[in-house]
């Protein structure tokens, strides 16, 4: 009968040290005291553990073999299969990137979330091997944090979460201080009457944290917050609402490009021009922002560096394992395009209750 493979996770345990202080000891790795080093080399051998992978050549160091776990969303698939934001597909090429220049092994996975950002299952498989690190990416809850982290005692990456959990690293977006910076270009342009449009507090993080910044301008501005809520994918039936409600609405900050392509398509279907009638500004510059009916002014994130700087996070951690606890926080740039412009005559003859009679 064959026996189970002994992991890091299994000498770290009868050491009683860290997963990390494990791989440093057994890659020969500088910044470990003698005694703990031989304390984890002494179970190693009592447990039978095999060095992974083939021979290498005097001097050289084994690779590093990081889980690459990627946020996707059920509801966006075919025939139930959950789909990847495009957002990530830049995230994942920096990582990629990284990851090759240094030659690390990335063992990739998903988890699925369902339409209230929880997850569905974990990547039990992945997560039980023997592995130097996780790459966590994604806006997820932080429920789904903590079940990544109790299924994995390593070092933990959040990358493009809304913040940082306490006692992991993360690489995230600046979402408050981008939400920030369009809702003042759009007080700039002379807009008082703005909106913010987006799925229900609490399903997805970083939203919210947007949702803060544009409220945290109307209150500097002393302008009344309009808010509209985006439930599932229906951006018609938001923007009907939010007009209804707000009839002289003349810039609408929305969450994400993604919604914010749906939203100028929907105020052409009752009739309204962006931006000659209402300015449009999105979120996190994807590729589609060129192409929607107006171009998207939207603010840009660095999606290939959150991903690049992720990789150079964990590698720190493995080399510094005690150090302090880091969060690299990246400010998206406004992308001007012409989707925003100065406020209509709307304000001034009714709002949307005049334009469509």
């Amino acid at each position: 009968m064959a026996h189970r493979r002994v992991t890091i996770d299994d000498i770290a345990r009868e050491s009683q040290a860290s997963p990390t202080t494990v791989s440093l000891v057994l890659r020969d790795k500088p910044g470990i005291s003698s005694e703990t080093r031989q304390r984890v080399l002494a179970v190693a051998r009592s447990l039978g553990y095999q060095h992974r992978g083939p021979a290498r050549a005097a001097g050289a160091t084994e690779p590093l073999n990081f889980a690459l776990i990627v946020r996707t969303q059920q509801r966006y698939g075919e025939a139930g299969t959950p789909n990847i934001n495009p957002f990530y597909s830049w995230v994942l090429a920096g990582i990629e990137s990284a990851a090759r220049s240094r030659e690390m092994n990335l063992l990739y996975a998903t988890l699925a979330t369902d339409e209230d950002n929880r997850h569905t299952d974990l990547p039990s498989h992945l997560l039980q091997q023997s592995l130097d690190g996780v790459l966590l990416v994604g806006s997820f809850l932080p429920e789904t944090v903590q079940a990544i982290s109790a299924a994995r005692s390593g070092p933990i990456v959040l990358v493009d979460a809304a913040s940082g959990a306490p006692g992991l690293d993360a690489v995230v977006t600046d979402n408050v201080g981008g939400a920030m910076d369009a809702v003042r270009h759009l007080v700039e342009l002379g807009h008082r009457r703005i909106a913010f449009l987006g799925p229900p507090e609490g399903v997805n993080p970083n939203f919210d944290q947007r949702r803060l910044g544009y409220r945290a301008v109307l209150a500097t501005e002393g302008l009344v917050p309009m808010e509209g809520r985006i439930l599932g994918d229906d951006t018609d039936e938001a923007v009907t609402d939010l007009l209804g409600r707000f009839p002289d609405v003349t810039a609408v900050f929305v969450t994400n490009d993604r919604f914010a392509n749906g939203a100028i398509a929907a105020l052409g279907r009752i009739g309204l021009q962006v931006p000659d009638d209402v300015s449009v500004m999105g979120f996190d510059n994807i590729e589609v922002s060129g192409g929607a009916p107006a171009t998207l002014t939207t603010m840009a994130v660095d999606k290939g560096s959150l991903g690049r700087l992720a990789v150079e996070s964990l590698r720190y951690r493995l080399t510094w394992p005690d150090a302090s606890e880091i969060v690299i926080s990246l400010r998206p740039r406004l992308t001007r395009r012409i989707s925003v412009g100065t406020p209509s005559v709307r304000e001034a003859v009714g709002g949307f209750a005049a334009v469509a009679h």
